[in-house]
């Protein structure tokens, strides 16, 4: 028999929607009609003239049983069932909607932001180039300004760049150390073959809220199973992969986290970056210090190799050095050659020097102690991560054209290009501890071989966009994020 596509019972006088081809109760359909030019089913337009009769023969109903016997009582409890499974269907169908509707409205709003963002910034550079346009006395003022925006809050006293400048050269010596072991036979290498046998050994989920992207990740101690994830839920998670469980929420930025740091040596101390322009130093789940140096979002932070200091970099062009025991910045800087904002950041195995990467495709390499920089023009667009391989020589750098740059340090040239192919944006690439591996984070994971730089291993096991990768303590524990809200471990 035919049911009523509104009521779920035979109808008495049934009707044909030709836009549904569903079929109603006439009465039924034309109160819907009266209120709603649209058929139920489809929510395409419908009117009452549209409606076909069918014929049918009249349905003869029984008599309605005695409301005190136990068939009753079954129809009336399968009844209100069938009644509460239809409006648990409908309500499904509207939570999705409003779901759907709630994400491109948040889409749009974070959009609009940018763009307010970048207006802003372009208003201020052009009120800047008037003023300095202006006769007389403003190009002093103008001048004047210039200075304060380019340097300021200067502690990067001779003595503290003297302390760096020694750590540099004791990690330095170590480094060629290595190099000399290496070549003369006494280490090696770690072999590829086991990386080329990677795969997905362990997934977790859930420590991000259900309509939130992990951002970022953070290993520290190579020695335990804690990892530190950023959220774009202002949240960042310290989340034990064997356990599978939240060990500490760190809750504070206003807006997403965009870059985290676990400490590796002092225990309990992470650093959070944010869009919200400000950077947390957090002792367990407490904000011991905030900074709000940047004027815009702070898009990247970089331990320093003493792991008392940091860098940040900002949209608003400019960088920071940080003091992590207090919480003050030391030196806030860019120069008059940066004319985009900086989207990315890392400081080189020796500390004396660190790489950004900025909105028009340009990375910047800097010396920490003169604040100038040298350009490493190339990509086509936003630069998203940067990476020094652990000899100190070559860089790797990762970028929304869909490409990963290699570069000699010792050359400042680009020997080598990675294609990854239309549509793979590259958001994160990281060295192994030895230098060896190269992992790519994009639309999939992959890893390469440094030197020859073939293709090991590719892992797809995310349903979305990689965020984040980064080795573990050997070059066969691999950690990435997604888009898709899990962490994923690897290993052979």
């Amino acid at each position: 028999a035919l049911n009523c596509a509104i009521s779920g019972e035979v109808p008495e006088e049934p009707v044909v929607s030709p836009v549904s081809g569903a079929v109603f109760e006439k009465r039924l359909i034309l109160k819907h009609l009266d209120d709603n030019d649209a058929d139920p089913v489809t929510g395409e337009t419908l009117t009452k003239e549209d409606l076909v009769e069918i014929k049918a023969s009249k349905i003869v109903r029984p008599r309605p049983p005695t409301a005190t016997s136990i068939p009753v009582l079954i129809k009336l409890f399968q009844d209100e069932w069938d009644a509460t499974v239809l409006e648990t269907y409908k309500l499904r169908q509207y939570v999705h909607t409003i779901r759907q509707e709630l994400t491109h409205a948040l889409y749009q709003h974070d959009a609009a932001c940018r763009v307010i963002a970048r207006l802003t910034r372009e208003r201020d550079e052009a009120r800047h180039a008037l003023e300095t346009m202006q006769p007389g006395p403003a190009p002093v003022a103008s001048a004047s300004a210039e200075a304060m925006d380019v340097d300021s809050s200067d502690g990067l006293t001779a003595a503290l760049v003297d302390k760096l400048a020694a750590h540099s050269k004791g990690l330095s010596k170590a480094r060629k150390r290595r190099g000399k072991d290496l070549k003369e036979g006494k280490i090696q290498l770690p072999p590829a073959d086991p990386v080329k046998a990677l795969a997905e050994k362990q997934s977790r989920s859930g420590m991000h809220t259900s309509s939130s992207v992990i951002t970022s990740l953070s290993l520290g101690n190579l020695g335990d199973d804690l990892v530190l994830t950023g959220g774009s839920d202002k949240k960042a998670i310290l989340f034990d992969m064997s356990e599978n469980k939240v060990v500490a929420t760190l809750k504070g930025h206003k807006k997403k986290v965009t870059d985290v740091i676990r400490h590796p040596s002092t225990d309990g101390v992470s650093i959070t970056s944010s869009a919200d322009n400000t950077v947390c130093i957090w002792n367990g789940e407490t904000s011991s210090s905030v900074i709000e140096t940047h004027q815009a979002d702070v898009t990247g932070i970089s331990l320093h190799p003493t792991g008392e200091y940091f860098v940040s970099a900002s949209d608003d062009r400019h960088w920071g050095f940080h003091n992590i025991e207090t919480g003050k910045t030391l030196t806030y800087s860019t120069d008059s050659d940066v004319d985009s904002g900086l989207s990315c950041a890392q400081i080189h195995p020796d500390g004396m020097i660190f790489g950004t990467g900025s909105t028009n495709g340009i990375v910047q390499i800097w010396k920490l102690s003169e604040k100038s920089f040298t350009p490493f023009p190339g990509h086509k667009d936003t630069v998203t991560s940067i990476a020094f391989s652990e000899n100190g020589y070559y860089l790797a750098t990762g970028s929304n054209d869909c490409t990963v740059k290699l570069w000699d340090l010792r050359k400042l040239e680009n020997f080598h290009t990675i294609e990854l192919g239309a549509g793979n944006k590259v958001s994160s690439v990281s060295f192994d501890s030895s230098g060896a591996f190269l992992a790519v984070g994009g639309s999939d994971v992959r890893v390469y071989a440094s030197k020859t730089w073939d293709e090991l291993c590719t892992l797809d096991t995310h349903k979305k966009h990689v965020t984040d990768v980064a080795f573990g303590a050997s070059s066969t524990a691999l950690y990435s994020t997604s888009a898709d809200r899990t962490v994923k471990f690897y290993s052979s």
